[in-house]
């Protein structure tokens, strides 16, 4: 699937429309992703980046009867890297197609090659309502902004760098058109990040501080799951425990400063008590001896201003009691 060739006038007209920009009403922190920017005169009303995480990309009818508002494999595909999620407020004198039209110059002109695309009825098998193409951009809580009509293309630009995705879902209502776009810079992910601490240490971090900082217990996003690599970092705490028995501990969730507070709290009250779950089921630790307890953001030991910083402050502590 390609692009259809631009006259050099309308080509050089499109990239002026489509240049990275900023808005004096732009969300506080927010930037237009470098090889995609923004139709003139958009604002950024939500942004989130994760600088690593995975995300699926529509690329085929969406069956709502069959499936309901779900990612499939039928449907989409998943990649993993950078992840930047950008929403768009665009002129209300501007309609869906001319924005997209714009987007599709734009992006051919800097290497993007076109791997799907729909609008209205065709982004749907059978007959629905296009609101319901609000999920592919997480935009559930505003889907009346796709009243009236929606966009959607997906192109692809290959790299030396790493391969880029980028989607534009385009709502249309009575009011400013809707403008999401999703972004995936393909990396692999950073590795060596956590630091493996044995049951030694912990005793003598214990000794030193009343408390152990843990990077080893890892979570999905969003999720209280202990994924499978904690198995080393459990072991060597329920060998600390059992060389300690007189010890009782409390078993600390904190989270970064993504998200909002309360809803941090609970997560990381569920991923403590995960943990002290598996403590006690797996190793035969006495549940008398861990106390479950979610501090969500409210205890960071680094700046959440980068995700260096937020990555130290997503672990398990266990701070005697």
């Amino acid at each position: 699937m390609s692009f259809a060739r631009p006259s050099r006038i309308a080509l050089a007209t499109l990239v002026c429309l489509m240049a990275v920009s900023t808005s004096a009403k732009d969300k506080e922190g927010s930037k237009d992703h470098p090889l995609i920017g923004r139709y003139a005169g958009s604002e950024i009303t939500a942004y989130k980046v994760a600088e690593f995480n995975e995300q699926r990309f529509v690329n085929a009818p969406l069956d709502i009867r069959a499936d309901g508002e779900t990612f499939t494999e039928a449907n989409s595909f998943k990649v993993e890297g950078r992840i930047t999620d950008i929403r768009y407020d665009a002129p209300k004198d501007r309609s869906a197609l001319e924005i997209m039209r714009n987007y599709e110059e734009s992006l051919k002109s800097k290497g993007f090659e076109a791997v799907y695309a729909c609008a209205n009825e065709s982004c749907f098998k059978g007959k629905t309502s296009v609101y319901r193409f609000n999920f592919v951009a997480g935009d559930g809580p505003i889907n009346y902004r796709y009243d009236t009509g929606v966009r959607y293309l997906l192109a692809k630009a290959t790299r030396p760098s790493g391969d880029v995705y980028a989607a534009i879902v385009i709502g249309e209502s009575k009011g400013n058109p809707l403008v999401h776009v999703i972004a995936a810079d393909l990396k692999p992910m950073e590795t060596g990040q956590i630091a493996f601490i044995d049951a030694s240490a912990m005793a003598q971090s214990m000794a030193a501080n009343g408390r152990v900082a843990l990077y080893g217990i890892l979570f999905d996003f969003d999720k209280a799951e202990i994924r499978a690599e904690s198995r080393p970092t459990l072991d060597e705490i329920a060998k600390f425990l059992k060389a300690s028995p007189a010890l009782s501990v409390v078993v600390t969730g904190h989270t970064d400063s993504k998200g909002a507070f309360d809803y941090n709290v609970d997560l990381s009250k569920r991923r403590a008590a995960a943990v002290v779950a598996e403590l006690t089921s797996r190793y035969g630790i006495a549940a008398a001896r861990l106390t479950p307890f979610g501090a969500g953001m409210a205890s960071p030991i680094a700046p959440n201003e980068d995700e260096a910083g937020r990555a130290r402050n997503r672990r398990v502590e266990l701070v005697a009691r």
